[in-house]
């Protein structure tokens, strides 16, 4: 992991079936147990994610947002999981959250859009 500011963090180690990918997610911290995440890359990589929140003081309980610049699979594919861990809300730009599943969960989606 990267610290780019006090509150921003590049999350580097994270692997790519295609061997020219490459996978960053950022995470920004809020507050002291308020956490926002940016593109969570592959299912597969969750761990890897969840000991990097371990080593800098973090639970994966602490991600409230979960933000996706795109729903190609190596920037989203985690998100359902890191929200069903954490409570986060989803968010993705209107357009491209259509073509996520949004499972319903008492009657309310897994995705809010945004513009």
């Amino acid at each position: 992991m990267t610290q780019i500011t006090s509150k921003v963090y590049s999350i580097e180690g994270m692997t790519h079936p295609d061997p020219r990918g490459k996978v960053f997610p950022y995470l920004f911290v809020e507050d002291e147990d308020d956490l926002t995440l940016i593109d969570p890359a592959f299912l597969s990589q969750l761990p890897i994610l969840e000991n990097y929140l371990l080593d800098i003081g973090y639970d994966i309980k602490n991600v409230k947002r979960i933000i996706l610049t795109h729903v190609h699979v190596d920037h989203s594919q985690a998100a359902n999981e890191v929200k069903r861990k954490s409570g986060a809300k989803i968010y993705s730009h209107w357009i491209e959250a259509i073509f996520r599943p949004r499972p319903a969960i008492h009657g309310s989606s897994f995705y809010t859009r945004i513009l």
